[in-house]
């Protein structure tokens, strides 16, 4: 049996406003433990193909209408060993703007769960295991933008790290 006794008590004067919600939500600096997950190449590779399907499988109306009744969802994965980059590109309906910032928040969870996408951490884990640097270039259906998203892990993490010494000191943001 394991007893477990918290060594914190909180008491809240009558005066003050009782906070019911706690936000518990992960920020950025989660994604620094993303590269010691135990994924093997192909299985961090299968996040962006399940992304790729996940995205066809919720426009495949709108792709057939928009490029025939026999188009095929294609995603080509390019391995570069001389450069050190991989390359993923598909030809799904991409990432819309109504979804960009979600997909680029550590566990983010989809609106719709239904199908591969769960738990809204597999482009993020799988890119940052394979490195600390990443980007992402999307163009979604139906938007004549065409958006580019880039991570520098280092740089991000040193970020959080400075803000949080400034925090700490009581110095403005």
């Amino acid at each position: 049996m394991v007893l477990l006794r918290s060594t914190h008590s909180i008491h809240l004067k009558n005066n003050m406003k009782q906070q019911n919600k706690v936000n518990i939500r992960p920020n950025v600096s989660m994604l620094s433990v993303l590269k010691f997950l135990e994924y093997e190449t192909w299985f961090a590779l299968a996040e962006f193909v399940d992304n790729a399907i996940g995205s066809y499988q919720a426009n495949e109306a709108a792709l057939k209408k928009l490029h025939g009744d026999d188009f095929q969802l294609e995603v080509n994965i390019e391995i570069n060993d001389a450069e050190n980059r991989i390359t993923i590109r598909d030809n799904a309906a991409g990432i819309d703007e109504a979804n960009y910032p979600r997909a680029f928040r550590a566990a983010e969870i989809p609106i719709d769960t239904t199908g591969l996408s769960e738990f809204g951490m597999g482009m993020k884990s799988a890119s940052c295991w394979f490195s600390d640097l990443w980007s992402v270039r999307t163009s979604a259906l139906g938007e004549a933008v065409e958006k580019t998203v880039k991570f520098d892990m280092n740089k991000i993490f040193e970020d959080k790290k400075f803000k949080k010494c400034q925090d700490e000191k009581g110095l403005e943001k």
